[in-house]
């Protein structure tokens, strides 16, 4: 039985819950095509995870969605992880305080040797996007700083930030991959042509922002956001490839 070709990687957070969203719009129309693995909060699921992304054709297309760092994609996290538990409390709820943090990472990044990789996290644009070409990736698109909570747009330096940003910019984030996947699969797209079509609805997006929701009050640092979201998304890799070839 043939493999499907697209494969949609989702560890479990509760904080990129809302990215479930992704798939959920393609699924209707590319269902024959898509395999979901959502990775569940134990190291058994996270190696199952592995072995499918070893198997999956190089004609399809990996899409990761979830956290990372510049040098790692983050795995499952439990729902009451804290970096402050000792280990007595672990043991005792492993579920909810399991945190895989170097789910793919530098030793084992070769995973994606002859696969080509949409990557949703934040940082992928950098050493872990790397780190795939350089073990024989065909193509990775990653992203530059993501934030969706108020902790992380913190961190980013913005104050004050209201529910409303934070709804605003995942909503935003989750139309515009969703349409641009939707879009560039239906097409048979290449990767470069897929970045093209995410930079013009995010460009959309910013336009009808300013323009038809000034009783935001927040909507010039949304915009700010968007703008790098799209600008700092980069391929590294084949540029030229179809998505299905």
């Amino acid at each position: 039985m043939a493999k499907k070709r697209i494969l949609i990687i989702h560890p479990h957070d509760k904080t990129t819950q809302f990215l479930e969203s992704i798939n959920n719009n393609l699924q209707p129309e590319f269902s024959n095509d898509i395999q979901y693995f959502k990775i569940e909060t134990n190291d058994n699921s996270h190696k199952q995870c592995l072995e499918r992304i070893k198997e999956h054709p190089s004609n399809g297309i990996i899409i990761f969605l979830g956290h990372g760092r510049s040098d790692a994609l983050y795995g499952s996290k439990g729902d009451e992880y804290s970096p402050s538990l000792e280990w007595e409390e672990i043991a005792a709820f492993p579920d909810l305080y399991y945190f895989n943090e170097s789910f793919i990472s530098k030793s084992n990044v070769d995973v994606f040797y002859e696969k080509k990789v949409f990557c949703l996290a934040c940082n992928s644009n950098k050493k872990i996007a790397e780190y795939a070409i350089d073990k024989g990736a065909i193509s990775f698109l990653g992203f530059g700083d993501i934030p969706t909570s108020s902790e992380e747009f913190s961190i980013d330096g913005a104050t004050n930030v209201s529910s409303d940003l934070v709804n605003s910019m995942k909503r935003e984030l989750n139309y515009i991959v969703e349409t641009a996947l939707a879009y560039s699969i239906r097409k048979n797209f290449s990767f470069e042509n897929l970045l093209n079509i995410i930079q013009f609805i995010t460009n959309q997006r910013i336009t009808d922002i300013l323009i038809n929701q000034k009783d935001f009050s927040e909507r010039y640092v949304l915009a700010d956001y968007l703008y790098y979201l799209k600008k700092e998304a980069q391929i590294i890799g084949e540029r030229k490839l179809k998505i299905f070839e």
